[in-house]
């Protein structure tokens, strides 16, 4: 008897490969204890001895050039999507895909080729433009992240595709690049997929396929976790199952009353709001509002600054310059977040800029959000907690703990492109438009989505600097940046640098 097969592709190995060792060498296996899972899931993939008991094929693919299959590892393009689409027509039967990270991406790709024998699709967490979610993020190359997975992480027989030299060869957008960004448009099957405020790889890319696949059958759970942990987690699995059994099997479950939006509110040093149903995202009832930055006061505002400018300069390699508002009563902000900057270089013609914001307690301490649970399922559940808790700079805290939204922009790279809005900046990223001496310009910087709650007395602080504020992923290196000599931040006036937050009511 025919059963419905679900596709998990990517480039670690039908067995897990370096990140499943990885994953068991990682402090309480980065939230996933060995009880929850048999061993024969694929990494990031779905576990064959849950599904197949329930009914389901699992197809654990390798993509060309991965562990043992032929050719050459050119994956996250068009050509990955093509070759799913013959994996797909070659099941012929009742098919659909799952996965997380890159085994998202794949379907992404895989459902803009329209094959069809694809039901439905489920991705949780992962890219849908290489270049502008997560390899050239704001003109800025992220080499380091990107060398270690292409070459480390993923194994195979043959050449890799070498994707560092590939963005300095072709810095700005071509057909490469036009290549490795799917055509979201085209999918119109039912999709559920899973989000998190806090990935530092996948919320900018898995916000996008929200917004961007073409269905109306489609659903978005954003969760207050880890992608591991949550991707494994049971109540999970079993509401994944019931929207397979659904679109898969043809069964009347009433998953389409499932609400379409579901958001976890992260309360760092509080209290999340979990799984809060809306209608849809970004929330209609959000309320566009402005923060002014002051570099007199260092302070953030409400009001118009005065009609007098101001400035505050760094080190372009080594400085950062801070912004700080207060709360006086408990507020949500939740979407998009935007800072529009208005910037000076000191004696060079570009600029790297990051940013990120972070929340403060009334005392000033720096609030971290505990996305992975280090106690589930273990015998003492408060001990483990505390292991971590103590010890919060140990090795890979930074996928343990997160802080709030954060953005990057080279300023050559700042002409904004006509899908742009004002909560959610895109780049033609078309040609170089370098500064000239003294020249003042502004940039549009996009900050990844958030949902966050200030209590009355805590604080939003605003950090701009010419250096990663916060790493991609712990113990790489950080991406290099072009910055030299000092970096300017003209604020109030002519210049009203302001960071546009979604107010919620």
């Amino acid at each position: 008897m025919a059963v419905p097969a679900i596709i998990s592709g990517g480039p670690y190995g039908k067995n897990g490969g370096y990140f499943s060792e990885f994953t068991d060498n990682a402090p309480w296996r980065f939230g996933i204890p060995r009880k929850t899972v048999s061993g024969l899931e694929k990494f990031e993939g779905l576990d064959p001895a849950y599904w197949c008991l329930h009914g389901y094929a699992i197809v654990h693919t390798d993509p060309r050039g991965v562990q043992y299959s032929d050719g050459d590892m050119v994956m996250t393009s068009k050509q990955d999507g093509e070759d799913n689409y013959d994996i797909i027509e070659w099941i012929a039967s009742q098919v659909s895909m799952a996965g997380n990270s890159w085994l998202t991406q794949t379907q992404w790709f895989a459902a803009a080729e329209k094959p069809p024998h694809l039901n439905c699709l489920a991705p949780a967490e992962g890219w849908t433009d290489f270049y502008n979610d997560t390899l050239v993020r704001g003109g800025i190359p992220s080499s380091p992240t990107r060398q270690w997975i292409a070459h480390t992480a993923t194994r195979g027989q043959n050449k890799v595709e070498n994707f560092p030299l590939m963005a300095t060869k072709y810095p700005f957008w071509n057909q490469y690049w036009d290549d490795r960004r799917a055509k979201l448009s085209n999918i119109n099957i039912p999709v559920y997929i899973v989000a998190s405020w806090t990935s530092m790889l996948h919320t900018g890319g898995t916000f996008h396929g929200w917004l961007g696949v073409n269905s109306i059958m489609k659903w978005l759970r954003v969760h207050n976790s880890n992608e591991w942990p949550d991707f494994y987690q049971p109540h999970n699995v079993e509401e994944l199952r019931k929207f397979f059994v659904h679109y898969l099997k043809d069964d009347n479950n009433g998953w389409e009353f499932t609400p379409k939006v579901r958001l976890c509110i992260l309360n760092h040093g509080g209290k999340d709001i979990i799984n809060r149903p809306e209608t849809d995202f970004p929330l209609s009832r959000q309320q566009t509002k402005t923060l002014y930055l002051d570099a007199l006061s260092g302070s953030l505002k409400w009001d118009v600054p005065a009609p007098s400018d101001s400035s505050v300069r760094f080190d372009a390699q080594t400085g950062s310059a801070e912004f700080i508002y207060v709360f006086h009563r408990r507020v949500e902000l939740t979407g998009y977040f935007t800072l529009e900057l208005y910037v000076e270089a000191i004696g060079t013609n570009d600029v790297d800029i990051f940013c990120a914001m972070n929340k403060l307690s009334p005392d000033g301490t720096v609030l971290r959000h505990l996305d992975i649970d280090p106690g589930y399922l273990q015998d003492d559940p408060e001990a483990e907690q505390s292991k971590l808790l103590d010890n919060p700079n140990m090795h890979l805290a930074g996928i343990f703990f997160s802080e709030g939204p954060h953005g990057r922009l080279r300023a050559s790279h700042r002409e904004l492109s006509e899908e742009s809005t004002l909560h959610d900046p895109r780049y033609t990223q078309r040609a170089s438009q370098p500064l000239g001496h003294g020249e003042i310009v502004k940039l549009c910087i996009e900050m990844r989505p958030f949902g966050i709650i200030f209590e009355a007395g805590q604080s939003l602080r605003l950090t701009i600097s010419g250096r990663p504020v916060h790493p991609e992923l712990p113990s790489l290196p950080p991406p290099e940046t072009i910055n030299e000599r000092e970096i300017v931040i003209h604020t109030g006036g002519r210049y009203q640098s302001a960071l546009i937050v979604p107010f919620i009511e």
